[in-house]
C-alpha cells in the first residue's frame, strides 16, 4: 500500500472515529475546533455537527472501505477532487452566509485545514501529482457504461447531482440551520458522486454492497429528520430517502424521484423568496443566482470540451456560449425590470417570471449543449443542418420533442409573457419618444428593450425558421403542423442580426434598471440611442432579406427516412 492509498485507510478510519468521539468526548471537539471551548457547544451546534459527522460516517465510509477492496484508483481521485473543489465551495459558502456551528468560524475553518488541506495533500500524493488526479477525473467520464444497469446508474448520477445541487440551493437560501450546506452536500451530492463513479468505471458494479449502502443512507436520514429534526432540511432528507428507495427497484426510478424533488425544491425556494416583505433585494438575487449559474455552466462546458470538437463544432460550441451569456444576462434584467416597476412579488405579473424563466433557460441551454456533443441538428436551429453540415433531427425523438418543447417554451411562451409583463408594468405610453418626466426615461428604456427582444425571436422564426415538427416520426410531427417560413433567408445571416437585436434590447433592459436615467439628463441622448438602434434593426432586417431572396437550403429535411421512405430503402 503506497501513501496515495494509505491516505484512503486513514481518511476512512477518521471518518469512523468523528460522530462517536463528538458524542462521547465532545471536549476533545472542543480542542480541536481551534480550541473554541466546550462552553460554545450548544443543544443546536451540536446537533448539527452530529449530523455532519454521522452523513460522513454513512456516505463516505463505506465508499473508502469498498475502494480498497476492490482498488478503485479512479475513485480515490475522485474524492481527492471532491474535497478540493466541492467541500471547499459549500464550506466557503456556509463562512459567507453564517450557517457555521460557530460565531468565529471556527467549524469551517476546520474543514479548510483539514478536509480540504488534506484533499490537496491525497492530490499531490497521486503518482502524476495533482494534474494527474484531475485526468484520472476527467478520463473517468469519458467511460461509456457498459451494460444496462450501469447506464442505468449513470442517468440516476447525473439527475441525482442536478437535485444535490439544488438541495443546496434550498439549504443556502431557504434553511436556517447551522452547518445545511454541509450536512446536505454530504447527503445528497457525495452520494451521487459514488453512484456515478460506478456507472462509468468499467469493473464489475458490486451491487449487493450498492444496495446495502442506499439503506444505510435511508436509515440515517430517516433518524435526522423522524428523531432530530431539521425543520425544513427534513424534506431534503426525506425526498432523497425515497430517491434511495426507488433506485433499489431501479436506478431510472430513483431518478425520477430526483427529478421531481429537484423541481420541488425550486419551486419551494421561490415560494420562500416570494413570501419576502415587499421591496426585498432577494427576488432579483434570486434571479440574479440563476443567471449566473446559466453562464457558469456554460463557460465549463467551454473550458472542458472545446478541443475535442472540430473546426465546424467549435463554432458552434461559441455561439451556444453566446446564446447561454445573453440569456443569463435576459435572466437578472427581466426581473431588474419588473422588480423597478414594483411588479414582481406575489399576485402580480412578475410572479410567474420568477417560477418559470430560470428552469427553463437552464433546461433549454443543458440541451442545447447535448446537441452539440450528439452531432445531430434540430429544426429549430436551422443554420446547423441547411447547408448539410449536421442532419435535421437526432436519431431519437425524444431528445428532438424534449428540445422542441423547451425552445418553444423559452422563445415563444416566456418570451411573450415577458413583453405582457413588461407592458402591464410600464404601460403603452411608455413607448412614446414624446416624454419629460423623470419617471418616464427608464420605462421608456425597458420598453425598447423588451420590444428589441420579443419582435427578433419572431422575426426568426418568420425568416429563418418557420414552425418546424418538434421530431422526426409522423406522430411528433401532427402537432404543431409544419409551417415554412414564407420569406426565407440564409440562416446563417439571420443569426448576426438576430445577435444585435438581443444585445440591443438587454442594454436597454439595464439601462433602465440603473439608476443614470432617473435624473432625466440623458433623455435626449436615450431618444437618440433608441432611434439609432431600431434603423440598424429595420435596415438589417431588409437587408438580409433583399440579400437572401430565393435562399434554398441544401441539407436533407428527413435524414432519418421516417416520414418519406428514401433511407429506409438504402
Amino acid at each position: 500500500m503506497n501513501a496515495y492509498e494509505f491516505q484512503v485507510l486513514f481518511g476512512a478510519v477518521n471518518y469512523l472515529s468523528m460522530f462517536p468521539t463528538l458524542v462521547a468526548i465532545p471536549y476533545m471537539w472542543s480542542i480541536v475546533l481551534f480550541n473554541v471551548g466546550l462552553d460554545a457547544f450548544n443543544e443546536e451546534n451540536t446537533k448539527s455537527m452530529q449530523a455532519v459527522f454521522l452523513m460522513l460516517l454513512i456516505v463516505i465510509v463505506p465508499a473508502y472501505v469498498a475502494t480498497l477492496m476492490y482498488k478503485y484508483t479512479s475513485y480515490i481521485a475522485v474524492s481527492a477532487v471532491q474535497r478540493i473543489v466541492l467541500v471547499f465551495s459549500c464550506a466557503l459558502v456556509t463562512g459567507l452566509i453564517g450557517q457555521d456551528a460557530f460565531p468565529g468560524k471556527q467549524f469551517v475553518a476546520t474543514m479548510f485545514v483539514v478536509d480540504v488541506g488534506g484533499g490537496f495533500a491525497h492530490a499531490f500524493a497521486h503518482p502524476n501529482g495533482i494534474s494527474g488526479c484531475f485526468k484520472d477525473c476527467w478520463q473517468l467520464t469519458k467511460n461509456t457504461p457498459t451494460t444496462p444497469f450501469n447506464k442505468a446508474l449513470r442517468v440516476e448520477s447525473y439527475v441525482g447531482m442536478v437535485f444535490g445541487f439544488m438541495a443546496i440551493v434550498y439549504a443556502a437560501v431557504v434553511a436556517n440551520v447551522k452547518c445545511g450546506i454541509i450536512i446536505v452536500m454530504v447527503a445528497t451530492f457525495v452520494v451521487f458522486i459514488w453512484t456515478g463513479f460506478h456507472a462509468n468505471d468499467p469493473s464489475e458494479t458490486p451491487t449487493k454492497i450498492l444496495i446495502a449502502h442506499r439503506l444505510l443512507i435511508v436509515a440515517s436520514l430517516c433518524y435526522l429528520s423522524e428523531v432530530q429534526d431539521f425543520n425544513v432540511l427534513n424534506d431534503v432528507f426525506r425526498a432523497m430517502s425515497v430517491s434511495m428507495i426507488g433506485a433499489i427497484v431501479s436506478p431510472y426510478l430513483g431518478a425520477i424521484v430526483s427529478g421531481v424533488s429537484t423541481l420541488y425544491f425550486y419551486k419551494l425556494g421561490c415560494d420562500y423568496i416570494m413570501a419576502q416583505e415587499e421591496g426585498s433585494s432577494l427576488p432579483l438575487i434570486w434571479m440574479g443566482l440563476w443567471g449566473v449559474v446559466t453562464v457558469v455552466l456554460s463557460y465549463g462546458w467551454v473550458f472542458l470540451f472545446y478541443d475535442e470538437y472540430d473546426d465546424k463544432q467549435k463554432k458552434r460550441v461559441m455561439g451556444t456560449n453566446w446564446q447561454d451569456r445573453i440569456l443569463g444576462f435576459f435572466c437578472f434584467v427581466s426581473g431588474a425590470a419588473l422588480a423597478k416597476a414594483g411588479h414582481f412579488s406575489p399576485g402580480t405579473v412578475g410572479e410567474p417570471v420568477i417560477y418559470l424563466l430560470p428552469p427553463i433557460t437552464i433546461w433549454f441551454t443543458l440541451e442545447t449543449k447535448m446537441l452539440n456533443h450528439m452531432q445531430v441538428g434540430t429544426p429549430f436551429h436551422p443554420s446547423w443542418w441547411m447547408e448539410g453540415d449536421l442532419p435535421r433531427f437526432s436519431k431519437t425523438d425524444w431528445v428532438n420533442a424534449t428540445f422542441g418543447i423547451a425552445t418553444a417554451l423559452i422563445t415563444v411562451v416566456l418570451t411573450s409573457y415577458a413583453m405582457y409583463a413588461v407592458w402591464v408594468a410600464m404601460g403603452p405610453e411608455s413607448y412614446s419618444f414624446n416624454f419629460s418626466s423623470e419617471d418616464h426615461a427608464w420605462k421608456f428604456a425597458f420598453m425598447h428593450g423588451m420590444t428589441f427582444i420579443f419582435h427578433s425571436g419572431f422575426w426568426m422564426i418568420f425568416a429563418s425558421s418557420g414552425v418546424p415538427p418538434i421530431g422526426d416520426g409522423k406522430a411528433f410531427r401532427a402537432f404543431p403542423p409544419e409551417i415554412p417560413t414564407p420569406m426565407p433567408c440564409r440562416p446563417h445571416d439571420c443569426i448576426p442580426v438576430h445577435k444585435r437585436d438581443l444585445l440591443m434590447g438587454n442594454a436597454l433592459l439595464f439601462l433602465g434598471f440603473t439608476s443614470i436615467l432617473d435624473g432625466g439628463e440623458y433623455d435626449l441622448y436615450l431618444k437618440a440611442v433608441v432611434a439609432i438602434f431600431w434603423t440598424i434593426s429595420i435596415l438589417s432586417k431588409v437587408k438580409t432579406h433583399y440579400d437572401g431572396w430565393g435562399y434554398k437550403y441544401t441539407g436533407d429535411p428527413d435524414p432519418n427516412g421516417t416520414v418519406t421512405p428514401k433511407n429506409k430503402k438504402e
